[in-house]
Order: C-alpha cells, then structure tokens, then sequence
C-alpha cells in the first residue's frame, strides 16, 4: 500500500520503482584506493606505512565503497534523514561487493561485522535509529557474517559535519564504551561500519580503544563514500 502511495523514485531521473534507476546506476563511480589519513594513493584502501609510524596503525584500512558524489550523497541522505531504511540494501550489496573484492582482509580469519553506535537520545528520540547499525545488519546478512554490538556513545556530541580534525578529536573523547568484546574471536577482523568518511576521527578513535583491549583483533573500516572536504 505504501509502495503504491508513495513510490519509489529515483533520486537521478525521478523514474519511479527505485531510489536508483538502471541507468544512473551506470553513472556511479568507484572511489580511488587511498590511504585513509595522508590520502596518497594506497593498494585496497590501506594506512599507508607512515601514517602507521605517525599513530595511525589502530586501523588497517578503510574500504570505500564510493566517490562522494551527487547521487550517492541523495542516497545517503535519504537513509540518514528521511527514514528510508530500503536503501541500506543497495548500498550494503555494492559496499559488500566492495569488501570482497578487497585482498586486504584475510578472508580465511573470523570477520565479525560491527558499527559506530550512536548516542540514546539521537537514536531513540531525534531520529528513531542508527543507519550505520541499518548498514552493517544489511551488509552482514548480504556477506553471511556474523554482527555484534561491540560499543555504545555514553555521551551526545555535537554533529561532525561542520567540525575540523582537531575538532573532531575532542568531540569524540572519552565518548565510547566497549561491550562484548570477549565474544570475538582470537585474531579475528573486525569490521566497523559507517555510512560517510570525512577525516576518519570517529573511527580511528573506536579502534584505538578496542586495540587498548584486544590487540590481537585486526580492525578495518568500509563506509559507503568519502567526503574529501
């Protein structure tokens, strides 16, 4: 009934029956393999060797699935703001195809599929879910792996969008609390899902807190584009 009310319609061309169409399909581009942090040009998506010696080695790369441009960005939003849950499918098949086709993760490991949590009252009382834990629960059904809530935000923040790096740093401190991580696996990668990379603060600082904990877990992050503001 909904479908018939109000249908989908392609956020290109306005053609109704899906949010992307057949054809603007074919205008998407893949993003470029970078290094995360330095942004240099990066075999699948790796931290480069010297962003490891200047701090940066918590993660091990961060899969883009990608560019930022004007569709994705609708595509996006219309997840993050307008409650449009069934994009997350087409978002997380291309990011799960991303992720496969990417011989940086030991795919003979343990992978346990996780993402960034939001705080209670942006969840429960601003918009009602969390689209990064939308994206992991699709992507883990479409790679058949298994999810695990492995945080929670104990703080609300301010919105990353209009912060810088340094910013950003500080928004993000002492904000997590680790849950549940004895149920993965010894060596295992553990893939933390977003929805938009911008300086991959929220991130890293995650993964430096798990690795306080569990060194021994190889973390990788793959959200669906990158902002390069």
């Amino acid at each position: 009934m909904l479908d018939i009310l109000f249908p989908r319609e392609c956020v290109g061309c306005w053609k109704t029956g899906s949010y992307l169409c057949s054809n603007c399909k074919k205008t998407l581009y893949a993003h470029p393999e970078i290094c995360p942090f330095c942004h240099k040009a990066s075999i699948h998506f790796q931290t480069c060797c010297s962003c490891k010696k200047e701090g940066y080695n918590a993660i091990e790369g961060i899969i883009v699935g990608f560019a930022y441009q004007e569709l994705i960005k609708k595509l996006i939003l219309k997840l993050k703001f307008y409650h449009k849950y069934d994009v997350t499918d087409f978002l997380a098949q291309r990011l799960a195809l991303a992720i496969q086709t990417t011989a940086g993760i030991n795919k003979n490991d343990p992978i346990i599929v996780s993402f960034i949590p939001s705080h209670r009252r942006r969840h429960y009382l601003e918009k009602g879910y969390n689209q990064s834990e939308l994206l992991a629960k699709s992507l883990a059904k479409e790679l058949n792996l298994p999810i695990l809530t492995i945080a929670k935000k104990t703080r609300y923040t301010t919105s990353q969008v209009k912060l810088n790096k340094q910013e950003r740093q500080k928004n993000l401190k002492q904000v997590f609390i680790l849950l549940d991580l004895q149920k993965i696996p010894t060596n295992a990668t553990l893939l933390l899902i977003d929805d938009i990379l911008t300086t991959g603060s929220t991130l890293l600082t995650l993964a430096n807190k798990i690795k306080e904990t569990r060194p021994d877990i190889k973390i990788w992050g793959a959200v669906i584009a990158r902002n390069m503001k």
